[in-house]
């Protein structure tokens, strides 16, 4: 991202170009300020949504699924992804005094955000492959779950996925950003190498981010399509058995759900690739500062838009994810009342206790010789030790002296 963000207007322009020019700027401004304001939205409404899809995901008719334990830790990715470019975009229109990059505030800031975001967008989608990978194999060879497809496998697959991009990024903790003799940091470039990021490490990003999770998962779950209709049409036939129904329509289920989320991610994240490693350095050249400003924020705000959905996706695709969001939210409900009637019951007790308390004292002073209670008995009765019968008071016992 560019670090210099003062919009500058050449002097070969004649008096109408320049006005022309000013009320261009203008709207591009405008527009970029709207998008920093969504990024802001999407900042909220996306953590608020990834957080419930993971209080949702551990219930426990959920958690027993193996593709569920990817899909909490999606959510997670997707919650560190979106405080990062994401939080820039506001940043640097709405905080930022000379609408400077969050990543140039420092060489901390500059490499632990950028290494945050690559890592966290590489493995959403990895997990994400990971899962129509899982069910494809399930499908194809009905002797992976026993094998390999075992649920206690799933953190060391998730381990290994997560070794995997932090150390094929982690590069850029150590070169990414430099300090020039006037003490300015420069984000995403080295002091020998200007491309270092864009488009160098951005078109590998763009593999590994994009590219082959999106071919692995378009040919998984094409396969899982293809088996799923045709168990459909195994399901019309009244000998098969109930078991297998049951089976099939949970697999269409979490089939609807794939697709869906990965119909949205290839579509929300391409085009940004797409510029960043192959128009970028052709916007920087040829087009106003402004325009190109309000072009990669608003791809950046589609992309991330792919992370900060995902809860609504779920909702709309999995009707097991709605029914168990419906009973958390109907147990909460519950839990509320319950204490509101505990609560209620507990300050009328002792009000009537206060009413109590007060009477006595008036009685006192009323009537200094009366006694507080009428019984000698009763003073003590909140007191009286009630499991042996040698305790209770000589009026309570049995001629017999038995209880």
């Amino acid at each position: 991202m560019d670090t210099n963000s003062t919009v500058s207007i050449p002097q070969q322009y004649t008096t109408n170009e320049t006005n022309g020019l000013t009320r261009a700027t203008t709207q591009h401004l405008f527009v970029i300020h709207c998008l920093s304001i969504y990024a802001l939205v999407l900042i909220i409404v996306g953590t608020a949504g990834n957080l419930l899809t993971i209080i949702v995901s551990l219930r426990r008719h959920l958690r027993r699924f193996v593709t569920v334990r990817y899909l909490i830790f999606v959510s997670i990715c997707d919650i560190i992804s979106l405080y990062g470019w994401n939080l820039n975009n506001f940043y640097k229109f709405h905080v930022s005094p000379d609408q400077s990059n969050i990543e140039d505030i420092s060489l901390v800031h500059c490499r632990i955000i950028s290494f945050m975001t690559f890592v966290a967008l590489q493995l959403s989608s990895w997990c994400l492959t990971a899962v129509s990978l899982d069910r494809a194999l399930n499908l194809y060879w009905p002797q992976w779950k026993r094998l390999y497809g075992r649920i206690r496998y799933t953190k060391y697959y998730i381990f290994i996925l997560t070794s995997i991009c932090i150390a094929l990024n982690s590069h850029v903790l150590v070169l990414n950003g430099y300090r020039t003799p006037s003490g300015r940091v420069t984000c995403y470039s080295t002091s020998t190498n200007p491309d270092y990021i864009y488009p160098q490490w951005e078109r590998v990003h763009l593999v590994l981010y994009n590219l082959c999770p999106f071919a692995i998962m378009f040919i998984c779950n094409t396969y899982i399509i293809f088996v799923t209709v045709r168990s459909s049409r195994a399901q019309n036939d009244p000998r098969s058995a109930k078991f297998q129904r049951k089976s099939a329509e949970r697999y269409r289920q979490f089939t609807a759900l794939l697709i869906l989320v990965t119909f949205a991610f290839v579509i929300l994240t391409l085009p940004a690739c797409i510029y960043f490693v192959f128009f970028r350095n052709y916007f920087v050249s040829k087009t106003q500062r402004s325009y190109r400003f309000m072009i990669q924020v608003l791809l950046n705000s589609i992309q991330f838009t792919s992370h900060g959905i995902n809860f609504f996706l779920y909702c709309f695709s999995a009707k097991s994810f709605r029914h168990e969001l419906h009973g958390m939210f109907h147990e909460f409900v519950s839990a509320c009342q319950c204490k509101c009637r505990w609560t209620t019951k507990e300050t009328r007790v002792n009000n009537y206790q206060i009413r109590q308390y007060i009477e006595n004292l008036e009685n006192i002073r009323i009537s200094p010789n009366r006694p507080l209670y009428r019984d000698p008995d009763e003073q003590m009765s909140p007191y009286q030790l009630k499991f042996f019968s040698e305790f209770k008071p000589s009026s309570d016992k049995s001629p017999n002296g038995l209880s």
